[in-house]
């Protein structure tokens, strides 16, 4: 199961994870395109009430589950001063709230099915690196992997294991980065990470080859979280 799993890199995931074998189910919000190998399912994870209805259909209809990615997110764009109780409460229901419930319903099921399976956090090098006016989202990503640490806590007698991937500068906006903004990348490479790239990390922390990590923050950020380079201003602004 994949959050966010209808554009960005929960798309391309869901897309990789199909084309290995897998049974996926993404969730989201605006199912733009068919696959005859994705479910896709609609979903507001901002609705309590409508997410509570899907855990009860899934624990119901479907009682099983190999793997849990965390990935739905939105952008948010306030300051301490100016950010509204109403922005805050959207973001703490989707990036906090969502994520907590089903990965309560996800560890339920593993123990149940005796499965030893993996639950992934999608956070944000934002919860170490806070650009400006991104107040709501660099806590709620901060919070998540908080939230890794502590399932991975709770959860390792199981044999599940949590993982938090923390993604840097990656272009989400289209196939194709624009050539300037991937020059003015502020990574150790030089570039602007792409979103396969993620969901190849991703496939090999859902796979049978990943056995003895739990509780850890994975960084895909081509060496931004130590470089010392600007930010390009179309990330500064939020445009990207």
């Amino acid at each position: 199961m994949i959050t966010g799993g209808t554009h960005g890199i929960g798309l391309v995931t869901a897309k990789l994870f199909a084309e290995l074998g897998a049974q996926v189910i993404a969730l989201g919000r605006n199912i733009r395109e068919k696959n005859d190998k994705i479910q896709f399912v609609k979903v507001d994870l901002t609705s309590r009430s409508e997410l509570l209805s899907f855990i009860d259909w899934y624990k119901k209809e479907i009682g099983k589950i190999d793997c849990l990615i965390n990935n739905a997110s939105v952008n948010s764009r306030y300051s301490i001063l100016n950010v509204t109780l109403e922005e805050w409460d959207r973001m703490i229901a989707l990036e906090l709230t969502a994520p907590m419930l089903l990965s309560k319903m996800a560890a339920e099921l593993m123990i149940k099915n005796g499965t030893k399976g993996k639950i992934i956090n999608v956070a944000a090098i934002q919860a170490h690196y806070p650009l400006p006016e991104s107040f709501p989202y660099a806590t709620v990503k901060g919070g998540l992997i908080s939230m890794t640490k502590s399932l991975a806590v709770d959860l390792g007698k199981y044999g599940i294991q949590v993982i938090a991937v923390v993604p840097g500068p990656i272009y989400t906006k289209g196939e194709t980065v624009p050539e300037s903004l991937d020059k003015r990348a502020a990574t150790l490479l030089g570039r602007m990470g792409r979103p396969i790239e993620a969901a190849y990390l991703l496939a090999f922390l859902v796979s049978d080859y990943n056995t003895f990590i739990t509780g850890s923050e994975i960084f895909i950020d081509g060496g931004r979280i130590i470089s010392r380079k600007p930010d390009p201003e179309e990330i500064t602004s939020g445009e990207v």
